[in-house]
């Protein structure tokens, strides 16, 4: 029984394993060079990976994949799915640059989410190197010192990377439309930091980069940052299902993530989903790589006779 796997991340590597112990054959599908997803550039400890203590998301990708690569698991790299049909007791899958397609009994989707930004803040930052958008940046953790930084958003990410560019010598403003949606000991942190100044019900202003800094503009006053970090947190890469046939289109919920039932079941039978694309109550590398693991039991079972 072959399981199409999309993305080569925590939840479609651990998938894959699982399928094997399972008697199923994955074929992983990565449209990206690499295994990992987005924790491959993830400088910071992984806090949620108990035994681990310390450990950044690189330092844990690369744990992952020396494991993964030991497996008789099929990957493609650089390949995406361009059309997903169903074909008899299973489904078609089109896949860019290979002549054959795929055929599967089963589809687990497991591509991650990417950082959210707004159309306007994401053209800024493909000219401005000054504005980055997300926390997966090595220019934070690498460029950014002696600064004057503006953070947009007010949740984790936001407060943490504050903490984190104050205590290597920056001084971080903190902009949040409403209030700090953040875990209480961010906050606590943040407030008894003399370099980090929180400001709630402040609007996102119009920014104009230049040369060596960004202004700010908000109504009535402007404020040159030397750089702009935007922390909206982040979108699923649910855009993926506009390939699927209408017929086998899995359900959404009203933010665009995979709705999922306790076994990783989409609404479609012979589709399942895993990690953070899906709609969990906390998203983490622990619940993706268990999420993995129970999809794959879940094929297993479905497609076990009765």
């Amino acid at each position: 029984m072959i399981v199409a796997i999309l993305g080569a991340g925590p939840a479609g590597m651990s998938c894959a394993n699982a399928c094997l112990s399972f008697g199923l054959a994955p074929v992983v599908i990565e449209r990206s060079t690499h295994l990992g997803g987005a924790q491959r550039s993830n400088f910071h400890p992984n806090l949620w990976m108990l035994g681990f203590p310390g450990e950044t998301g690189e330092a844990m990708t690369q744990r992952l994949a020396e494991h993964y690569r030991e497996l008789p698991v099929l990957t493609h790299y650089r390949t995406q799915v361009s059309s997903v049909v169903r074909r008899a007791a299973g489904f078609h899958l089109a896949l860019s640059g290979l002549d054959t397609p795929l055929q599967a009994n089963a589809v687990v989707l497991a591509t991650g989410t990417r950082p959210r930004g707004t159309p306007e803040l994401e053209q800024l930052a493909s000219t401005c190197r000054r504005v980055i958008i997300g926390p997966l940046s090595h220019a934070i953790r690498d460029h950014i010192r002696g600064a004057n930084v503006l953070i947009l958003g007010g949740g984790d990410n936001a407060l943490d990377h504050a903490l984190f560019l104050a205590e290597r010598g920056n001084h971080a403003v903190v902009c949040t439309r409403a209030g700090f949606s953040a875990r209480r000991p961010f906050i606590e942190s943040c407030l008894l930091h003399k370099e980090i100044d929180l400001r709630t019900n402040c609007p996102a202003p119009r920014l104009t980069c230049g040369e060596d800094l960004v202004v700010a503009n908000w109504p009535g006053r402007e404020r040159a940052f030397d750089w702009v970090l935007v922390m909206y947190g982040y979108l699923p890469n649910s855009d993926v299902v506009r390939v699927f046939d209408p017929a086998i289109r899995p359900a959404l919920t009203g933010d665009g993530y995979l709705h999922v039932d306790a076994w990783q079941r989409c609404s479609v039978p012979g589709i399942y989903a895993a990690g953070d694309v899906t709609d969990s109550p906390q998203p983490s590398v622990p619940t993706a790589m268990a999420q993995g693991l129970t999809a794959a039991r879940a094929v297993e079972k479905d497609l076990s006779p009765s």
